[in-house]
C-alpha cells in the first residue's frame, strides 16, 4: 500500500485530507510544523508521496529538495495544495520542489485523480531503478564468470600443456611419465567438474532439472558417498556419519542427494584442516530428511553469509584456497526447487553446519 505524507498546516483540512485518503492509503500525518515560527523535526520514514500546504512548503522547502535529491534517479513526488496568493509568495522555492499543484477549493475527484497519477509515476519509476539494478547486477555477474572462467581454465590448460611439452622428451623415467599423466588426468577433471557446475546451474536457472524419485535406503548411501569422498580427497579428515533414526527406504532423488551431500562435504573438508573432523547427521521424518554436513573449519563471517549462496560469490576468508562460487548456488537452487531449504551457521575459526531439508516424495515416480 502506497504511503502518503501530509504537512498541511490548518489542523481541520488536515483531519479531513487524512480521513478521506485513509480509506485507500497509508497516511502518515505529523503534527504542526509550524509553532514559535521554527519547523518541528521531520520525518525521515519512507512515504511514496507527500501533500504539502503553502505554510508547510515556506518552512519545509530546504528538506523537500534534500529528499527529492537523496531519492534521485526515482521519482519522489510532492503535491502541493494552495490559495492563488500563495503562488506568488512560493515562486522561489515552487519549481525545484513541487511536481503538482492544485489549487483551493478541491475536488475530490481531481484530487485523487491527480494523486493516483503522481503515485503511478512513482510506481513506474521504482520498477524502472529495479530493472536497472538488475541489469547492473547480470553484468556483473557475467563480467564474473567471464573472470572466474579464465582464471579456473587457465590453470589446468597451463598444466596440461605444460607436462605435454614435458612428456615429448624422451629420457623421462616411467615414474615421472606417470605422474606427469595424474597431473593432466587431475587438471581434466578439474575442467570437466567447472564445466558441470556450470552447466547444472544453467539448468537450474531453466527449470529443466527434471525429478525422478527412487526408493533410497538412506543410510547405506550416505556411508557409499563417505567413503567415495574419503577416496577422491585423500586429506586425511575423520567423516563421522550419525544417523539419529532408523531410516529406512524413502522415495527421493538419488541425483539431487548425490550432488547436495558431495558439495558440502567436500566443502567442508576443503576449508578445514587436514587433522580436523567432519560429521555428517541424518534424521529422518515422516515427510523429510534432514541433512546437516558440520565442519571445524575456517567459519564464514556475517556479512559473507548473507551472499554465500549467490552465484560466483566466495567468502572474503578464503584465501588461496581454489574454487568457483558456483557449488552452493547450484545446492540453494537445486534444494529449493525440489522443495526443500538449506541453512547455514557458522563462526569465525570455530566451523560452519549446512542443513539441508528435503521432502519425501509420496510415491516413485
Amino acid at each position: 500500500m502506497s504511503v502518503i505524507l501530509i504537512f498541511v498546516e490548518q489542523s481541520e483540512n488536515r483531519r479531513l485530507l487524512a480521513e478521506w485518503l485513509g480509506i485507500s492509503y497509508k497516511v502518515v500525518v505529523p503534527d504542526s510544523l509550524v509553532q514559535a515560527g521554527k519547523a518541528m523535526p521531520l520525518l525521515d520514514e519512507p512515504f511514496d508521496l507527500c501533500i504539502l500546504d503553502g505554510p508547510a512548503l515556506d518552512h519545509l522547502w530546504e528538506w523537500v529538495q534534500a529528499r527529492k535529491h537523496k531519492e534521485q534517479p526515482v521519482f519522489l513526488p510532492f503535491l502541493l495544495i494552495t490559495i492563488r496568493s500563495d503562488v506568488k509568495l512560493l515562486t522561489r522555492h515552487l519549481w525545484q520542489s513541487i511536481d503538482e499543484l492544485i489549487a483551493k477549493p478541491i475536488e475530490k475527484l481531481e484530487l485523487q485523480a491527480r494523486i493516483e497519477m503522481l503515485l503511478r509515476s512513482r510506481r513506474l519509476s521504482l520498477q524502472l531503478e529495479t530493472a536497472l539494478k538488475q541489469e547492473r547486477e547480470l553484468r556483473e555477474q557475467k563480467s564474473r564468470f567471464i573472470s572466474m572462467v579464465s582464471h579456473e581454465f587457465r590453470n589446468p590448460l597451463n598444466t596440461i600443456a605444460g607436462f605435454t611439452r614435458l612428456l615429448e622428451q624422451d629420457k623421462l623415467s616411467q615414474e615421472k611419465r606417470a605422474d606427469f599423466f595424474q597431473r593432466i588426468q587431475a587438471a581434466v577433471r578439474r575442467m570437466i567438474a567447472l564445466l558441470d557446475d556450470v552447466l547444472t546451474l544453467s539448468k537450474s536457472e531453466a527449470n529443466r532439472l527434471t525429478s525422478h524419485p527412487v526408493g533410497l535406503a538412506i543410510s547405506p548411501l550416505c556411508q557409499k558417498l563417505i567413503e567415495e569422498i574419503k577416496f577422491s580427497t585423500s586429506t586425511g579428515h575423520t567423516i563421522n556419519f550419525n544417523c539419529e533414526d532408523e531410516c529406512v527406504t524413502v522415495y527421493m532423488n538419488e541425483a539431487l542427494v548425490r550432488h547436495v551431500l558431495t558439495n558440502l562435504l567436500s566443502n567442508a573438508i576443503k576449508y578445514s584442516a587436514p587433522d580436523s573432523s567432519v560429521e555428517l547427521r541424518v534424521q529422518c521424518q515422516s515427510q523429510a530428511v534432514i541433512f546437516q554436513v558440520q565442519d571445524e573449519g575456517i567459519g564464514i563471517t556475517p556479512k559473507d553469509q548473507q551472499r554465500l549462496f549467490e552465484s560466483f560469490y566466495r567468502a572474503s576468508n578464503v584465501g588461496n584456497i581454489s574454487g568457483t562460487g558456483l557449488g552452493l548456488a547450484i545446492v540453494k537452487q537445486l534444494v529449493e526447487r525440489h522443495g526443500g531449504t538449506v541453512t547455514v551457521k557458522s563462526e569465525i575459526n570455530v566451523g560452519t553446519t549446512f542443513t539441508v531439508t528435503l521432502p519425501i516424495s509420496s510415491e516413485m515416480s
